[in-house]
């Protein structure tokens, strides 16, 4: 993140990591209880006031503190004092459990005391109550560094897993000079475990020794690495994050088109090399950049390398060849020559007979250049309203002008069957409506 103000810099902190958290967990998930695995460093003490402030705010259902004394030095007293002190303060519940029987002089006790510690948090787990981690981007890439010196199992060199049943890591989406900023700004106490120092631990040498020189030489190393990992769960079918989910492709001669709620980054790179006239090229950054983009709610132009440019629309995402020229004028041309006799006695329609429809023109050649299927609703004010049909729409200008200068609204199809389906207690059975696609077949000459 760039230097901002404390403010801005906590609210983009919030919004990148809850976008993050939400596909990850189920609304249902995140609207019950959550328990917050606490050491008193850091990582976990940003974790709980991130996690307590979410419930604040209604976000999800209550947060408890789980915190294991190892008993095994000295300093983690005070690390349980620093816990107690905050969760007291917060009106936090706390529970602290006791690990029996482990020695710092056992052999290797970093391992044997992570999973000691990782099993009795989930033990303690309440029904359906989520584990929630302070592990983040730079203990993944660290831990990924070492398993793919240790191990030839793909799954293994990945990273740390963003969420193994109930236990779930809300953090893997940011780094570790992150989180020290937000606790900075936020002024979260915390204390530092020493033995974070200790060298003869492999973890710490990498960190210590290994990172400091790829940070120097390769400074964006856990970006890079951040794409290839997702990229490589995508792949190997184990990614939790919901952007992995399918949609339906569609491929035309003058580009392609994804239809869905979601879409992946690796059928948005199979359609951008499949028409794209460059054979190199940054195509990752783009991808995700543009996604991150239609979830702030743009539509585009997004322009890639070798010609390419795509659009978003209600669940769709459109990918052309630079060039193309869709039927934008030549339907306009036609709307505008239809009298308001002609308008009035457009047929009515049935959802599933707009389905079909729809389903048609997918199966045209000529589909792409029609896209995102635009349907004029001739109806009420009322139904106008309940359906929230637009006078704009960017691929198609001239259209858009031309009914703003009638008083006409229109819609896409895929909006148009999901508000009715979703609404269709404040609506007719029957719509009277024009699907725009219909006018090709009025058209003297193709573009």
């Amino acid at each position: 993140m760039k230097k901002l103000s404390p403010i801005a810099y906590r609210a983009l902190f919030f919004k990148h990591v809850w976008r993050f958290f939400g596909h990850v967990a189920s609304s249902k998930e995140l609207s019950g209880s959550h328990a917050i695995a606490v050491s008193g460093g850091i990582d976990s003490m940003t974790l709980l006031w991130f996690a307590n402030t979410l419930h604040r705010q209604g976000k999800i259902g209550p947060v408890r503190a789980v915190f294991v004394h190892h008993h095994t030095r000295e300093g983690q007293k005070g690390d349980e004092a620093v816990v107690k002190k905050l969760c007291k303060q917060e009106g936090i519940p706390l529970t602290v459990l006791h690990v029996k029987g482990l020695s710092a002089l056992d052999s290797n006790f970093e391992a044997r005391a992570r999973k000691i510690r990782r099993d009795l948090c989930l033990e303690n787990l309440k029904k359906n109550e989520m584990l929630w981690a302070g592990h983040h981007l730079d203990d993944s890439y660290e831990w990924n560094f070492m398993q793919r010196c240790r191990s030839n199992n793909p799954k293994s060199a990945i990273g740390i897993p963003v969420r193994n049943r109930a236990l779930v890591r809300p953090f893997l989406c940011v780094t570790k000079k992150q989180i020290q900023t937000i606790a900075k700004f936020e002024d979260i106490p915390f204390r530092e475990d020493p033995t974070n120092l200790n060298l003869k631990h492999d973890r710490n040498y990498v960190r210590h020794v290994i990172i400091p020189t790829i940070r120097k030489r390769y400074p964006a190393y856990l970006k890079s690495y951040a794409h290839i990992a997702n990229f490589t769960a995508m792949m190997l079918k184990i990614s939790v994050m919901n952007r992995t989910g399918t949609s339906t492709i569609f491929v035309f001669e003058e580009g392609g088109m994804l239809q869905g709620k979601i879409f992946s980054e690796i059928q948005v790179q199979e359609l951008l090399h499949a028409y794209s006239n460059a054979d190199r090229g940054e195509i990752v950054g783009p991808i995700v950049r543009m996604l991150r983009a239609i979830d702030n709610g743009k539509k585009g132009p997004f322009d890639f390398s070798g010609g390419l440019t795509a659009y978003h629309s209600y669940n769709l995402l459109m990918i052309y060849k630079k060039e193309v020229q869709n039927y934008d004028q030549s339907i306009a041309t036609v709307l505008s020559q239809l009298t308001e006799k002609q308008l009035i006695e457009m047929p009515y329609y049935r959802r599933v007979e707009l389905q079909h429809a729809w389903t048609n023109l997918l199966r045209t050649p000529d589909a792409l250049l029609n896209m995102p299927g635009l349907v004029l609703v001739l109806e009420s004010d009322s139904i106008l309203k309940t359906l929230n049909t637009s006078v704009f729409d960017s691929l198609f200008p001239e259209v858009s002008r031309v009914c703003q200068e009638r008083g006409l609204r229109f819609m896409t199809f895929t909006k148009c069957l999901d508000l009715w389906r979703s609404k269709k207690e404040k609506l007719p059975e029957r719509l009277r409506l024009l699907p725009l696609c219909n006018l090709s077949n009025l058209f003297s000459s193709q573009q």
